[in-house]
């Protein structure tokens, strides 16, 4: 089996030989999980619907097949990084082959800590891979977070999760570096150059995004803001859209789902926001008889009605916002309660924001959602302080979109670089 160990690179040969190493790691990885694909189905969809299982399964294949496309970026890092991974309690797959598989091809010391919540999954997946070319479970660490921060201390740490306890592990770890990947509202805006087949197709988007994985995804979109002369005929296509969804319960069938949610906790965070909803509710879908199902839910009100501060909605619920002229959705973007919230916008019919790179602190995708951007190549997220950004002692938070490559390459030449031979 090809070693992870690094070698010294002196020329152009040894570049070679490494490139070519790691793309066979990486690539065998890929067809390890690929092989294995029914078991690793069988641990995450307790968790998980089984379309957005399989997504994360496409998605880590295709990041560790291309993995190469990374190659110079990594090696201008430090390959001594003390790398430290709080993993999150969703996308279990996809955050391992991201943020340990991938750093692991160049960095060797890289750790990581499952979220609690979803520990007996983390190790499950890890000993379904154990035997492949790299060793997850030997990088996991079941430690308290308190005790996998005291051996974090001045590394280079991940954190994916609640913005608020991202900047408690930040503390916690006197991290050298910190990049955290936290929260954003990732609006879709619906405009009134929508008709027909246009509309019909904005709707569905809307709905595929609203509810991959049941809507338990930091990507799926918190608010959707519809010009209010179209906002009749949205609605009401975003209904008979929903009615068709099947409601089960268990996430194994395929396609869009109304399904119960991951856990308890889950659950009554999204009746919670329901309940909140109640008086603006104009449709909710039937449940299945399992406790963790909540029911899809479509509130409408008018944006002068709402908070500037939009809540994350972790499960099915669609918050549809109706305005009036173009100018109030910018102004609310662009408000000082919004804008930490900053990572994705699409959308869909708006002529005047075609081109515009970005609104508020939120990166403007076009007519595609968040989920069709994202690209485990690129930087990921926004310009919101709660969504992506990179701090650490002694450095001034910055909020932008984050590549953990990029960012251990910039930190490595902040430290006075790498051998120059390599």
């Amino acid at each position: 089996m090809t070693s992870l160990s690094t070698p010294p690179l002196r020329n152009d040969g040894a570049r070679r030989a490494d490139i070519d190493r790691i793309i066979e790691i990486a690539c065998s990885t890929a067809a390890l999980i690929d092989c294995r694909r029914d078991q690793i189905r069988d641990v995450l969809t307790p968790i998980a619907t089984i379309d957005s299982v399989d997504t994360e399964i496409a998605d880590s294949i295709d990041l560790l097949n291309t993995a190469g496309v990374e190659y110079a970026a990594y090696r201008q890092a430090d390959p001594e990084t003390q790398l430290r991974v709080f993993l999150p309690a969703n996308n279990l797959l996809y955050s391992l082959a991201l943020f340990v598989a991938l750093p692991s091809l160049f960095c060797g010391n890289v750790l990581a800590r499952p979220a609690s919540r979803v520990k007996s999954a983390y190790l499950e997946l890890a000993a379904i891979l154990s035997d492949g070319p790299i060793d997850i479970g030997d990088r996991m660490r079941t430690y308290s977070q308190a005790t996998f921060a005291e051996i974090s201390q001045g590394s280079v740490v991940v954190f994916s999760g609640k913005p608020e306890n991202g900047r408690a592990v930040d503390k916690e770890c006197a991290s050298g570096l910190f990049l955290g990947f936290g929260t954003g509202i990732n609006p879709i805006v619906i405009g009134r150059d929508l008709s027909g087949p246009e509309l019909t197709n904005a709707v569905e988007a809307t709905v595929a995004a609203r509810l991959y994985n049941n809507g338990q995804d930091c990507l799926c979109p918190d608010a959707i803001f519809v010009d209010a002369a179209v906002a009749d005929e949205f609605v009401a296509a975003l209904v008979r859209r929903l009615a068709t969804i099947p409601v089960v319960s268990t996430g194994t069938t395929p396609g869009l789902i109304s399904a119960p949610l991951a856990d308890m906790t889950t659950y009554d965070r999204a009746v919670a926001e329901l309940d909140t909803l109640e008086s603006a509710l104009v449709w909710t879908g039937e449940i299945s008889a399992d406790d963790r199902h909540c029911p899809i839910g479509v509130a409408v009100r008018r944006l002068p009605e709402i908070a500037r501060s939009v809540p994350e909605l972790f499960g099915p619920i669609f918050n549809v916002v109706v305005y009036d002229h173009l100018d109030q959705v910018v102004d609310f973007l662009d408000a000082p309660e919004t804008e930490p919230y900053g990572m994705y916008l699409s959308v869909f019919g708006v002529a005047e924001l075609v081109g515009v790179d970005r609104v508020g602190s939120a990166r403007n995708t076009g007519a595609r959602t968040a989920f069709e951007f994202e690209n485990g190549h690129e930087p990921f997220g926004g310009f919101g302080s709660n969504g992506t950004i990179s701090a650490g002692v002694g450095r001034e938070p910055v909020a932008r979109p984050l590549l953990l490559s990029a960012e251990l390459a910039r930190y490595a030449a902040e430290r006075g670089g790498v051998d120059a031979q390599r």
